[in-house]
């Protein structure tokens, strides 16, 4: 079996936790680690638990506790070599850091968990997504901050039991929403985020016969609401006639645990 839940997802902050077997791992770092550590208590579990911290990209909402998290828990901190260059890291004198590339293939546990990286398309210097799977096959795969869907990405989250993706914003409210034109066009652009009817029309080919979970991720505060972005995703559901749990994950309190 394989579980993940999101302690927060949205532009104040992103962190999620996957376990597998006897291994736990952080994905992303953008809550303060006394809200990473009051989150997993909520879940019943611990910072103590956790092997690893693996970084989707360098923006400060996915990172700004990875260098706390790597020198006062002294945990090793996966990413990219572009991600963890821009992270505010503290050296390799001081962290455990460890590059990974697009197609790498992790092994975590005794073979309790491993996690394949694929590259994704957005504005950061070498992000990436992660796929986790079980050691039983189970897979949960979690995609946000996408310019768009791209043939990789589509590729390596298809099927998943779990699906963690991005349903940023609604167009029509970004484009008539307050924010600067150049803001708007960097979200709307190839290499921005992914509003509620891409990640609806990304369905077809992301939803197969073992999804059971979808999760709707980074709803922004200003440009969508939570109605918006379930709407758009149902809808998407309904198209393909999928029985599949739908869930939206928010800023401020944990998710429960999604399993597969």
């Amino acid at each position: 079996m394989i579980e993940i839940a999101f302690l927060g997802s949205g532009s104040t902050g992103n962190c999620a936790v996957v376990r597998s077997g006897g291994t736990t791992l952080l994905l992303d770092a953008g809550l303060s680690p006394r809200q990473v550590s009051l989150r997993l208590g909520k879940l019943g579990a611990s910072l103590d638990d956790v092997s690893a911290l693996l970084l989707t990209h360098e923006h400060s909402d996915h990172v700004s506790a990875a260098a706390a998290l790597a020198t006062k828990r002294g945990l090793p901190v996966y990413g990219t070599a572009g991600t963890l260059a821009k992270a505010g890291l503290p050296g390799p004198l001081f962290a455990d850091l460890r590059v990974v590339r697009d197609g790498d293939e992790l092994a975590f546990g005794n073979g309790d968990l491993t996690v394949r990286v694929t590259a994704t398309p957005h504005d950061g210097v070498d992000p990436c997504c992660y796929v986790f799977a079980s050691g039983s096959g189970r897979r949960a795969g979690v995609a946000t901050d996408l310019g768009h869907l791209s043939r990789n990405v589509l590729a390596a989250l298809a099927g998943c039991e779990v699906i963690g993706l991005e349903a940023n914003h609604d167009v029509d409210v970004l484009r008539e929403g307050a924010y600067p034109a150049f803001l708007k066009k960097r979200i709307l652009s190839d290499v921005g985020h992914l509003s509620n009817e891409a990640a609806a029309d990304g369905l077809e080919r992301l939803v197969g016969e073992r999804t059971r979970t979808l999760v709707g991720l980074h709803l922004s505060q200003n440009n969508n609401t939570p109605a918006l972005a379930e709407r758009a995703l149902r809808r998407g559901l309904e198209r393909l006639g999928a029985r599949v749990a739908l869930e939206l994950a928010g800023p401020s309190a944990p998710t429960g645990w999604f399993r597969a």
